[in-house]
């Protein structure tokens, strides 16, 4: 696979078609170079899919040992500039975006940056009012409104204990945020579709248990609270540790479905758990784990519905991700892919991955196992497809101004395609194009082409197309022809 974010050099390969071969076992394929990011350390991600680009926190050293935050914006397929940046103050952590791509958040100790973008160029704007913070922000655009985390701190090495506080930034800037609710441990934050937020505390001792908090944000862009004054609807909260008979929750990364019914949860202890969004409810998992011994890192619904992907840190070949059809009743093996590369990264980082809007494309971003160096891969979601094959093609006579008929057949892979597969054609002569109407396919997988051959003698070209399908990939044959002169026809130059 070859994934392109934006110009010649942005290129992630991560891989073949050969990847999805078989229906029996999942294959492992060994990812390509990814694209190497230039900050040290990583905070946060986010997709801005009004902008089409991939915006990374985090900080960047240089090389007279200074330190300055930085926040980057890859183009994967939009226009502009390839790459966006805006630099801070050291720690930089966090990123959201608006919507619509206008607005871009990074979080400082002090308070929020606020930058206007618009087509790969950054503005600065007033700084959005926010508590101290001494240990990282994270930050998530939801329901119209930022929310974000705060925990003031001497030193890093007391934010393990350190208060602190969820807020949601007021709706002018120069207004203080508002604490939503305060916290005794480190809090992620993640947003979903209809303003989904969930609050997932970090365990400080084997035998913590933390509590997940699933909320909906009442108000919306106007900054106008809910009728009860409140800005969050609590829906339901969830301990992983049975009633304390179990380990508690060691929280890695979240994310809800398309449709913000499922909220999947990497978990350090059990791998992937499922809960449902409106009650917190556990729910069963029918996705393939990770393989036995990989850390859990990072979870991903595609927000067109059609994916879901699992991350991780394993060793040696043993992939580090599962991308699978996001719908369990597709029987379908995962693709899986191994980071081990020098160039490519050893583990998927907690909170690393991303889709795309369109679902087509997954950002992943890797680290080395010292987590000092960073990359970028984006894998295209089709690989994860059933092959398909156009084969078994020939054709009967080939006279100039003739009939014509080409037989063949469709191999699909492992499932039933969803709907009728249809072959299209074009005739090449020359310079001229012709567009054939689409051929059906038999249920044996076979189809007929009849056409009638240019007048004139000589080499013409047939370009045969599966378009692909929800399940299976696109696929073509090209077909050269060398007509001749029907008999009898009088030679062109009269003789």
């Amino acid at each position: 696979m070859t994934g392109v974010l934006a110009g010649s050099a942005l290129t992630a390969a991560t891989g073949t078609a050969s990847a999805t071969e078989g229906v029996g076992a999942a294959a492992v394929v060994p990812s390509g170079p990814g694209m190497e990011l230039s900050a040290a350390s990583f905070t946060q991600m986010t997709v801005d899919e009004a902008s089409r680009r991939v915006w990374i926190a985090g900080d960047r050293v240089y090389p007279d040992g200074s330190r300055r935050g930085e926040v980057v914006g890859l183009l994967y397929g939009g226009v502009g500039p390839a790459i966006a940046s805006a630099d801070g103050a050291a720690p930089l952590s966090g990123v959201a975006v608006a919507p619509d791509g206008s607005k871009l958040y990074a979080g400082q100790s002090d308070h929020i940056a606020s930058y206007a973008h618009e087509n790969g160029s950054l503005s600065p704007l007033d700084a959005v009012p926010a508590p101290a913070d001494g240990c990282g922000r994270e930050l998530v655009h939801t329901g119209g409104r930022l929310f974000f985390t705060s925990r003031p701190a001497a030193s890093p090495e007391d934010c393990s204990g350190a208060q602190g506080s969820v807020s949601v930034a007021a709706a002018s800037t120069d207004a203080p945020a508002g604490v939503v609710m305060y916290t005794g441990t480190e809090v992620h934050l993640e947003g979903g579709p209809g303003g989904l937020l969930v609050t997932a505390p970090e365990r400080w001792s084997p035998t913590d248990d933390p509590d997940l908090g699933i909320y909906r944000v009442t108000d919306g862009a106007d900054g106008a609270d809910g009728a009860d004054g409140n800005v969050l609807e609590f829906l339901g909260e969830r301990r992983f540790g049975e009633d304390g008979t179990g380990p508690g929750m060691d929280f890695r990364d979240a994310d809800f479905s398309a449709d913000g019914s499922v909220l999947a949860v990497a978990d350090g202890v059990r791998g992937t758990v499922l809960l449902d969004s409106q009650d917190a409810r556990f729910r069963e998992n029918p996705y393939a784990p990770l393989p036995q011994g990989v850390a859990p890192t990072a979870v991903a619904f595609s927000p067109d519905g059609k994916w879901f992907a699992q991350g991780g840190a394993a060793s040696g070949d043993t992939a580090d991700l599962t991308l699978a059809f996001a719908d369990p009743s597709v029987e379908r093996p995962p693709l899986r892919i191994s980071f081990e590369d020098e160039a490519a990264g050893h583990r998927v980082v907690p909170r690393g991955m991303e889709f795309s809007g369109d679902g087509q494309q997954l950002f992943v971003v890797t680290s080395d196992e010292a987590g000092t160096k960073f990359w970028l891969h984006t894998i295209q979601t089709r690989e994860a497809l059933a092959p398909s094959r156009i084969v078994d093609v020939a054709h009967g006579p080939a006279v100039a101004g003739g009939p014509f008929r080409v037989t063949g057949r469709l191999d699909l892979d492992g499932l039933e395609p969803t709907e009728a597969p249809k072959i299209t054609a074009q005739r090449l002569n020359g310079s001229e194009v012709t567009d054939l109407p689409p051929v059906p396919v038999a249920e044996d997988g076979t189809f007929v082409l009849e056409d009638v051959l240019p007048d004139r003698a000589g080499h013409v070209l047939y370009i045969l197309g599966y378009a692909g399908g929800e399940h299976h990939q696109l696929s073509d044959h090209w077909l050269a022809v060398e007509t001749a002169e029907a008999p009898g026809t009088v030679p062109r130059d009269g003789r």
